[in-house]
């Protein structure tokens, strides 16, 4: 094999299955927030059961002021990136255990939708 045949074969097996956190539509992502998270979330400031999410995008996980986080996830070295919502999304739990959270979005391509509405 080739040296340069090696690389792109690497470089190849490397992406197969990396999400295209890029390939989010924001509209898509508002329309699944609306459907899906608003029961408990909400992007502007109300009295919902769980934290506001306006500004997650880059912001440590458990630090919302005035919210009471799960012990697991105020201790969480987490910053909310596409890569870790994408994690969250996909198992709240299994990413970090603890957490109060049990809601999942099964789908690779709502994730990135949700994440893309969540961006700044």
């Amino acid at each position: 094999m080739t040296k340069s045949f090696s690389a792109i074969l690497l470089m190849a097996v490397m992406n197969v299955g990396a999400p295209a956190w890029a390939n989010g539509d924001a509209k898509a992502g508002q329309s699944l927030f609306q459907n899906r998270c608003v029961a408990c979330h909400s992007a502007q400031p109300t009295r919902k059961p769980a934290p506001l999410l306006a500004e997650v995008y880059g912001r440590r996980a458990g630090t919302v002021p005035n919210y009471t986080y799960s012990a697991a996830l105020r201790s969480a070295s987490v910053i909310w990136t596409a890569r870790t919502l994408d994690r969250w999304l996909i198992d709240p739990p299994t990413f970090i255990p603890g957490v109060n959270m049990q809601a999942r979005v099964t789908g690779p391509q709502e994730r990135q939708n949700i994440i893309a509405y969540l961006k700044p």
